[in-house]
Formats: C-alpha cells, sequence, structure tokens
C-alpha cells in the first residue's frame, strides 16, 4: 500500500527515538470531548470546537492489514438512551490555543463509530503500547505485524497498564472525505465523494455508549514531524419518525381534552 514499508520503517525509527515519552502521548482519552448524553426522543446536537489530530494520516493507517496507531487520531464519545438517528460530522479548524500556539487547518477528516467505550477513570487510561495491547493484537493479526491497535473497518480491542479486562469497539461504520482513496488495495468505501475537508454521516443507532475515532486520510503526509491539524465535530440526534408521530398524536388527544373542557 503506497511505499508503506518505508513509512512503517520511518513510523518504527520515530517511535524508537521518542519511546520514554510515547505512554504519555498514547493514552486514549475523552477529555474535552464528549458529546454529552441524548435522550433519542428528542431533536438536539452539540458541537465540540478546537480539537485536533496529530498527522495527516491517522485515520487511513487503520485501513491496512497492519493497523494503525491510535493517538494519530482523537477519540469523542456520546451516550443514546433510545434508538434514533443520529448525524455525526466533522471538519477542518483553524484555531490558536490558550498559550498562543496556532494549529492548523487542512484535515482531511476520516471518522469510524464504535459502540463501546476506552476505559475512563479511575481505571487507568488504554493505549497501544500496553502489554496487554500488544498481546491481543499478536493473536489477532500476528506477532510483530502490526504498529498499533486501531482499526478503522472493523472491531478491535486494547487495554491498559494493569491489563483490566480489555476495552471493545465494536465497529458500527465509517465515513471519509473525498472522493475515494485507492493506496494500492483498491478503493477504501466509505468516501462522501466531495473533497473539502469535512464529512458526515447518518447511522441508526440503538441506545448505548458509542467512541468515535477521527483523524486523517493522507498517507502523503505521514512522515514527521507530525502536524496538529484542528477539528471541530458535531453530533445531531433525530428521533425516530413512530417517535414523532407518538409525540404529535399525544398533542393532539392533550388539544382534545382542553378543548372538551371548555365552557359552551
Amino acid at each position: 500500500m503506497k511505499n508503506k514499508l518505508i513509512n512503517k520503517t520511518l513510523k518504527f525509527t520515530l517511535l524508537a527515538v521518542g519511546l520514554t515519552s510515547v505512554p504519555a502521548m498514547a493514552h486514549i482519552g475523552y477529555g474535552g470531548r464528549d458529546f454529552g448524553s441524548f435522550t433519542g426522543t428528542a431533536a438536539a446536537s452539540s458541537t465540540i470546537t478546537n480539537q485536533a489530530a496529530s498527522g495527516w494520516h491517522g485515520w487511513i493507517d487503520g485501513t491496512d492489514a497492519d493497523w494503525g496507531d491510535s493517538h494519530r487520531t482523537r477519540a469523542f464519545r456520546f451516550t443514546l438512551e433510545n434508538d434514533a438517528d443520529v448525524k455525526i460530522s466533522f471538519k477542518e479548524q483553524a484555531y490558536v490555543t490558550p498559550t498562543g500556539a496556532s494549529v492548523i487547518a487542512g484535515i482531511m477528516p476520516g471518522f469510524s463509530l464504535y459502540k463501546g467505550l476506552a476505559h475512563v477513570a479511575p481505571f487507568a487510561a488504554d493505549h497501544d503500547f500496553a502489554v496487554g495491547s500488544i498481546a491481543i493484537r499478536d493473536a489477532v493479526g500476528g506477532v510483530g505485524l502490526t504498529e498499533g491497535s486501531f482499526r478503522a473497518l472493523t472491531d478491535w480491542s486494547i487495554t491498559n497498564d494493569n491489563n483490566d479486562p480489555a476495552s471493545v469497539f465494536t465497529y458500527v461504520g465509517h465515513a471519509y472525505d473525498g472522493l475515494g482513496i485507492d493506496y494500492g488495495t483498491g478503493v477504501i468505501p466509505g468516501a462522501d465523494g466531495l473533497a473539502d475537508h469535512m464529512v458526515s454521516k447518518v447511522f441508526h443507532l440503538t441506545a448505548g455508549d458509542y467512541s468515535i475515532f477521527v483523524g486523517g486520510t493522507d498517507y502523503l503526509n505521514s512522515s514527521a514531524p507530525f502536524t496538529a491539524l484542528g477539528i471541530e465535530g458535531m453530533v445531531a440526534v433525530v428521533p425516530e419518525p413512530e417517535t414523532y408521530a407518538m409525540l404529535l398524536a399525544g398533542l393532539g388527544l392533550i388539544g382534545f381534552s382542553v378543548s372538551r373542557r371548555r365552557p359552551a
């Protein structure tokens, strides 16, 4: 896949050089990236701004045989209390951090949606380089044949340094910006058909906790330094049509009841 051997060699070299700092970088967390809880019975939306992915390629790197490093993506979460249609959107965003650092736009975003969450406090955070995480992916992908735990197009699991029972991400679906990407193994499905630095898709979901992993789709810019690329995301919930019908019927009954009680 597009001279992946060169890219992988470079990534592993960089990993070896900065190994002491990797665990802190690689932990999966949802800090500042929780869209909140939605009833699913009322229209609602939540937008999160001023977030960033590390590098241009994090999502696309999870689509190949050796999977990807999850900390090149950003994890978001939300909770749905009842079945509903949910629109998920991400787009590029340039912003300035509180310390005055500039975060650039330009990402071609891709995201995958999963049912399930990573470990959250009081549990230790999950990361690709935990002994248990490596064991999980070695058992599935082959010893030493993956560069990380993230899989963009199917289920995957990961754990923490305490080797707690694995966090399981059950794949729901994905979407990515552009006309369709082929890095040597055929066009990857899920392109939105328009390369405009934004992507959205509607999913019909059941109640539960969900994780969204977002990153870039450009292998051509997968070399260090890994630029911080700004992202804005939105989750919008639309109740099922039958829910609306029940609501309207209820309002109709209330109106009828009130009219019956009015004096002649």
